[in-house]
């Protein structure tokens, strides 16, 4: 079909990388006490839970 139902482990790899980014930033913000890496650590959960959205879709 299309990429998204290919590629199941590329997916589950991405969700991970994105969801270790999110963490960090967020991790930042706590850290640093600003705000702006919230909101990018949020932007980035959103991006993980759409590639988690895929790998379900593509699971064998």
């Amino acid at each position: 079909m299309g990429l998204i139902r290919r590629y199941f482990y590329f997916w589950v790899v991405l969700v991970a990388v994105f969801a270790a980014a999110a963490a960090t930033n967020i991790a930042l913000a706590v850290t640093y006490s600003e705000l702006w890496p919230v909101w990018v650590g949020l932007a980035l959960l959103v991006v993980a839970v759409g590639c988690a959205r895929a790998a379900v879709r593509a699971r064998p």
